[in-house]
Order: C-alpha cells, then structure tokens, then sequence
C-alpha cells in the first residue's frame, strides 16, 4: 500500500519571525517540515553522533518516525489524510531506546 503522507507535523497558526522584525503566524508545508527536519536531526544525532545506532539513516529514521506517531482512536492508520500519525519526537526516542 503506498501511503501519503507518512505523517503530519504542525503546520497552522505557526508563529515565527517576519523578515523586517517582529512576529507572524503562517500556515502551511513551509512550516510543518522544518519540525521533521529538526526531529530528523535529532534523531540522527541520537544514534549517528552519539554511537547509539550508528545505521540510523534513510529508511530507519523514516520508520522510527512512522512507529512514533501519535494516533488518534477512532482512526485507521495509515490513511491518506494522517498518515502513521502525528508527529512525536519524545515517543520515537523512546522507541530507538527499548
């Protein structure tokens, strides 16, 4: 089954910088990757930077992330809307650590 997204980030109402001072809310894609990039990053550090799972790339990443997602009860995963879930760093880290 080919399934997309493989999951959602936040992506509304997010308020960041503007580009001549002061702040904004945006919605959008733009805004909901860089929460993936960061738990990618943070994912890769955990396991590549510090020895704990020197393989963790590419498709391990994108399968811890998927294991991690927070589901909503009620709901088939994956579905074409959510995905595996909702982004969840703190539940990924604590699938790479059992």
């Amino acid at each position: 089954m080919y399934i997309k997204p493989d999951l959602v980030a936040p992506g509304v109402n997010i308020i960041t910088t503007k580009v001549r001072g002061g702040y904004d809310s945006y919605t959008g894609t733009s805004f909901a990757a860089p929460f993936v990039t960061g738990a990618v990053s943070l994912l890769m550090e955990f396991g590549i930077v510090n020895n704990n799972d020197p393989f963790l790339y590419g498709q391990r990443v994108k399968s811890f992330l998927r294991k991690g997602a927070i589901r909503e009860t009620g709901i088939m995963y994956p579905n074409p809307r959510w995905g595996y879930g909702f982004l969840c760093i703190r539940d990924t880290l604590s699938k790479l650590t059992r």
